[in-house]
């Protein structure tokens, strides 16, 4: 059973994680800060908007456009809207 790690603060209050590495057989820390218990940059990938991603420069983390067209589908319960015309032979145009 793996041990929950400890939420520690800092001077601003600032809820963070001491994660331990080795540099040159010296043992440092490094904080990995969280939010709900949630690594922050795992919580902003999560929970950000296209637009987020997009002001802040990260294109890579943004969903395309037949992503988003699947996941609309997925919502509607994969069915068009529009009903189904049989008669599109009797049109003019």
């Amino acid at each position: 059973m793996k041990k929950k790690k400890k939420i520690h603060k800092d001077k601003n209050g600032r809820e963070f994680i001491k994660e331990s590495y080795f540099v040159g057989g010296k043992m440092k820390f490094r904080r990995i800060y969280v939010i709900d218990g949630i690594p922050a940059e795992e919580f902003y990938e999560k929970n950000a908007t296209d637009i987020d991603f997009y002001m802040n420069g990260d294109y890579h983390l943004m969903s395309s456009e037949n992503e988003s067209n699947n996941r609309d589908d997925e919502q509607i319960g994969g069915k068009s809207d529009l009903p189904d015309n049989e008669d599109d032979e009797d049109l003019p145009f």
